[in-house]
């Protein structure tokens, strides 16, 4: 996600770090109500990395990300340890969405939310192997 779109949802957002995990894959399977894909993490358990951002906001700021990013509308939230740009271990809250009722294999998200997901790698220099999957994966 890009700076600008967190800091709207929630003025205490501070960007961290850029963050790895494995054993997942990205894929834009979650329906949303406007009938695209919306990004989605699919636990592999395999050596499959997905990249992503670290962001710290204030705890009252919580209820207002969870509405935001459809908690209890698809997405449910999960703790999950990530590796930050100084190889450390941090434990951070991720939504993703497991109820089959709101998944679909078949969706693709819209140009401008694929984009949207493109530039919040780039404008966080996120490795160039993981923008040219998220280019072959929201196109």
């Amino acid at each position: 996600m890009n700076t600008e779109r967190i800091t709207e949802r929630c003025s205490s957002s501070c960007f961290i770090s850029r963050a790895k995990i494995s054993g997942y894959k990205l894929v834009f399977n979650k329906r949303s109500k406007d009938k695209s894909g919306k990004a989605n993490l699919v636990h592999t358990g395999d050596k499959s990395l997905v990249w992503g951002v670290i962001f710290d906001i204030s705890e009252d700021q919580k209820p207002i990300l969870d509405k935001a990013e459809g908690l209890g509308r698809g997405y449910d939230e999960y703790k999950l340890q990530v590796i930050d740009d100084l190889e450390q271990e941090i434990e951070c809250v991720c939504y993703i969405a497991t109820d089959l009722k709101y998944l679909d294999d078949n969706l693709k998200p819209y140009d401008w939310y694929g984009d949207f997901c493109l530039l919040g790698a780039k404008e966080h220099n996120l490795p160039k192997e993981w923008i040219l999957t998220l280019e072959r994966l929201t196109k």
